[in-house]
């Protein structure tokens, strides 16, 4: 073979092999079907989040996040600085602390008297289902005879909650999901709408009560003049959580309609949760949603045993069903996955497909 032959052969194939690695790979996931990256809706984000990030620090406090959804967006940088900036519990000193939030109680209560909403809602019985499962978990089998109320901490209706006649609870969790609630909640949703999530915790909504009230105006207080029933903002057990309120009820005023005071609590001590639970009827005059509550210790102590997680619910529920000013108790535990929350406190069957033995008793007491 001539040499000038020979050379053009290799250089062709030099430049055959020079293309060839400049040819991109295929990617795994642009060959995904559109179908299957679509399906990957609301549900389904709040089914991983209810199994991965539902729970807790070390503060005696509820956790709870709202499911991601695409149109839960911040509305604003502004809006956002504010919510994170802020820290809840900080304060110039003690005494200020004290004295500042005995004056707020007081004026509270007078503005608690005076609302304009009576918290009239119409419930099938007092258990009430905190639900992250979306449609993943049958809903069915939790109509007992005594449930009533069910939210999802967040405003996407459960599926079927009307079918079985539960009354679904909307909740303005916080910043993360006010577009999706203003969208969703209009005249005919629903009738009961839930406040923001913990505001007074850094993990979870996480606002001071000037920020809170802002957003309770511009978001809950709409909802009043087209029949739902406004619900506070949910307090955790720590302490900070009954400043906040105090700050937050005296400050918003007697046109804020809030028709019922929600609060949260995770301790041991029985006597210590009708203590606290009592303690928002008689400062604030109102009715009482107590909307995540378990037999769980988060200050470093024992967690109780399934025969004390029994005790604790068969005393609770007789003081809250004896007590007309409560409206709903919402165990913590309709869901497989605890996250940090002692397991034994679950409603659910291991296999998702109903209440277990506690849940039964729950939703039937």
């Amino acid at each position: 073979m001539a040499p000038s032959s020979l050379l053009a052969i290799l250089s062709l194939t030099l430049v055959a092999l020079f293309a060839c690695s400049f040819v991109t790979p295929a990617n795994a996931v642009s060959l995904q079907s559109s179908h299957i990256r679509s399906s990957l809706n609301h549900g389904e984000v709040a089914r991983r989040k209810s199994s991965t990030s539902r729970r807790k620090r070390a503060s005696n406090s509820a956790r709870c996040k709202a499911p991601a959804s695409s149109s839960a967006a911040i509305s604003s940088t502004t809006k956002k600085a504010s919510t994170t900036s802020t820290t809840p519990t900080s304060t110039t000193s003690t005494t200020k602390k004290a004295t500042t939030t005995s004056k707020a109680v007081a004026a509270a209560a007078t503005t608690a008297a005076s609302s304009s909403s009576s918290g009239g809602v119409n419930l099938r019985g007092k258990a009430c289902l905190a639900w992250p499962n979306y449609n993943y978990n049958p809903l069915a089998p939790w109509k007992g005879s005594q449930t009533g109320l069910i939210y999802s901490w967040d405003a996407v209706k459960v599926p079927d909650a009307d079918e079985y006649d539960f009354t679904y609870a909307p909740m303005l969790w916080g910043w993360t999901n006010v577009d999706d609630f203003q969208s969703r909640v209009v005249e005919g949703y629903a009738t009961i709408a839930l406040g923001m999530n913990e505001p007074n915790e850094v993990g979870q909504s996480n606002m001071d009560a000037a920020t809170g009230i802002s957003m309770w105006r511009e978001y809950m207080m709409p909802l009043a003049s087209k029949g739902y029933t406004l619900i506070s903002p949910a307090m955790s057990s720590n302490p900070n959580g009954k400043t906040w309120m105090a700050q937050f009820m005296s400050d918003c005023g007697s046109d804020c309609a809030i028709g019922g005071i929600a609060t949260h609590y995770y301790g041991t001590d029985i006597e210590e949760f009708i203590t606290y639970v009592t303690y928002w009827h008689t400062t604030y005059n109102l009715p009482v949603y107590v909307t995540e509550y378990a037999d769980q210790d988060f200050d470093g102590g024992a967690q109780a045993d399934i025969g004390e997680i029994w005790a604790f619910m068969e005393a609770a529920t007789a003081f809250l069903n004896e007590n007309d000013w409560v409206k709903a108790h919402c165990w913590f535990g309709a869901m497989v996955g605890m996250d940090n929350v002692n397991p034994l406190n679950t409603l659910m069957n291991s296999d998702g497909s109903g209440p277990n033995d506690l849940g039964s008793w729950f939703i039937n007491n």
